[in-house]
């Protein structure tokens, strides 16, 4: 019978550093996969808008345009989707046994690929914003 004890909160919190590539890989997947299950929900009652006529719809969504919270949550929302369908992407090579050897390489290739193409898309969706 092995026994276990409370390795207290300082080597819990200390467990994060022995993360690898893969770990953090299912982690963030995990993480952007909630949040864009949270945007739907959140998406729903603003689409339902337009059950109340095009002018309801238009004038929601010109409101929270308007706003540079929204225009910000938009360019974390671009960045969760983008990491979560390159890293989908990576997963499905993984599955197909293509690249098993560079599994860390192309999950950092995925982090780079979301910066570049989140940091080139901020001027679209923070223009008019300020």
């Amino acid at each position: 019978m092995s026994e276990s004890y409370d390795r207290g909160p300082v080597e819990d919190f200390g467990r994060w550093r022995e993360f690898k590539a893969g770990m953090w890989a299912w982690v963030f997947h995990k993480f952007t996969g909630w949040v864009l299950v949270g945007y739907l929900f959140m998406h729903i009652p603003v689409l339902s808008t337009s059950l109340q006529g095009a002018e309801a719809y238009n004038s929601t969504l010109g409101g929270l345009e308007s706003l540079a919270l929204v225009r910000i949550l938009e360019v974390g929302l671009l960045a969760v989707a983008v990491f979560h369908i390159l890293n989908g992407i990576r997963l499905l090579f993984v599955d197909l046994g293509i690249g098993l050897d560079s599994q860390d390489k192309s999950f950092y290739a995925s982090l780079v690929l979301t910066g570049i193409i989140v940091v080139a898309s901020v001027p679209t969706f923070v223009s008019g914003a300020f």
